[in-house]
């Protein structure tokens, strides 16, 4: 049973709950936590639960009603379980997106443009720039190709989960390949892979995207770290901010959400809309010193970082056991301070066991330009492929 109401507890569900909770206690709220890690640096500032992985996500409204009555957020992966979302609303305040939402804006048929027959775009065509629904300025939004057609022989394509997050599950298409009731078929397009935040539908920030990294040990497509904040070109702002106006009214989206944007120097290119607590505001937090969950800001900040962030999760190259000790342990024997950028975060528990291309842990580094922060990653990566006894790529 639930125990008393407190007004300052935020329960965090998902994949992973740690960057969610640090970021509310940068708010200052106390947190509880349901995910599949319990890793130890959120275990020591949250009481926390693991649901098992062959049970997730459909145990986690059972494993969070043991926690303290009020609000609770979602993390990333729980915007493709809308029954889930709808599970938690029925006995919380949700903080985050409605169900209803996020069947709207999760569905690619109903987000990109699919009415122009793929089969007719030239083979070097990138992307085509639509004046669409959701704004008056040209936007680039990849075509899709329609419900239960199969993939065009001409062009590149990708073929994507419909329910998809972090890049899992996505690989090239193959020509005439025929479709398939859990994936769709979206126009491959070029550009630095990036990410906006928004609130409210106001942009806060971008960052670049680490998609693939081979010295993260990711797969191709995959998620794996946010260099930030960074300065776009007004005019590609501009639309950002406008495309996240309309969206916003259009599908009721609210709260902190964000949006993964390709770009070429000049427009972004939109790939994904993603409704909720995104991997990059705790990087966006830490080099701007302002709390994004933080409900007594009215004006979310814009601009004025005092520093580059730098963000990466470091997947096992091969088969590893955790180690007992490493320079991990400052940071797990400091007092916590939610506003002290942490060298690692995500911390597993001594012994515990990763297979080739699990995530194992997040490092964390500044410096004075995004180009310093990547190579700081960079730099501790292999530290960490060093002390791990991974190979480099």
């Amino acid at each position: 049973m639930n125990r008393a109401v407190s007004e300052r507890v935020v329960g965090v569900v998902g994949a992973s709950a740690r960057a969610a909770v640090h970021s509310l206690a940068r708010a200052g709220y106390s947190a509880w936590a349901v995910d599949l890690f319990a890793d130890r640096d959120l275990s020591r500032v949250a009481p926390c639960a693991v649901c098992p992985m062959q049970k997730y996500p459909a145990a986690l409204p059972r494993l969070a009603a043991t926690f303290l009555a009020g609000p609770v957020l979602y993390t990333g992966g729980l915007e493709n379980h809308p029954e889930v979302v709808a599970e938690l609303a029925g006995a919380r305040e949700l903080w985050g997106n409605t169900p209803d939402v996020l069947k709207r804006v999760r569905d690619p048929y109903r987000l990109f443009p699919n009415s122009v027959s793929p089969t007719v775009l030239p083979a070097d065509r990138p992307a085509d720039l639509h004046t669409d629904l959701h704004t008056d300025r040209p936007v680039v939004l990849p075509v899709v190709v329609p419900r239960g057609r199969a993939c065009p022989g001409a062009g590149r394509w990708l073929r994507k989960p419909l329910r998809s997050a972090a890049g899992h599950g996505i690989r090239p298409a193959r020509p005439g390949e025929p479709p398939h009731r859990n994936f769709y078929f979206q126009q491959f397009v070029t550009g630095q892979p990036m990410s906006a935040v928004f609130r409210e539908g106001e942009f806060v920030a971008a960052t670049v995207q680490l998609v693939g990294t081979s010295w993260l040990h990711a797969r191709r497509f995959g998620y794996c770290g946010n260099v930030g904040p960074l300065t776009l070109p007004v005019a590609a702002e501009r639309r950002l901010r406008s495309f996240a106006r309309r969206l916003s009214d259009d599908y009721g989206l609210r709260g902190v959400w964000g949006i993964d944007f390709l770009f070429d120097g000049d427009t972004p290119r939109i790939v994904e809309v993603n409704p909720r607590y995104t991997a990059s505001v705790e990087v966006i937090e830490y080099a701007t010193g302002c709390s994004l969950l933080d409900r007594g800001v009215t004006n979310p900040p814009r601009g004025g970082a005092s520093r580059y962030v730098g963000k990466g999760v470091y997947f096992a190259p091969r088969t590893l056991t955790f180690p007992a000790g490493g320079p991990w342990d400052d940071d797990l024997d400091r007092d916590f301070d939610p506003w002290r950028l942490p060298g690692f975060a995500d911390i597993p528990r001594p012994g515990a066991v990763f297979n080739a291309g699990q995530p194992v842990m997040t490092c964390f580094t500044t410096g004075s330009s995004l180009a310093e922060c990547q190579e700081r990653l960079q730099s501790r990566a292999a530290e960490l492929d060093q002390l791990l006894g991974g190979q480099r790529s």
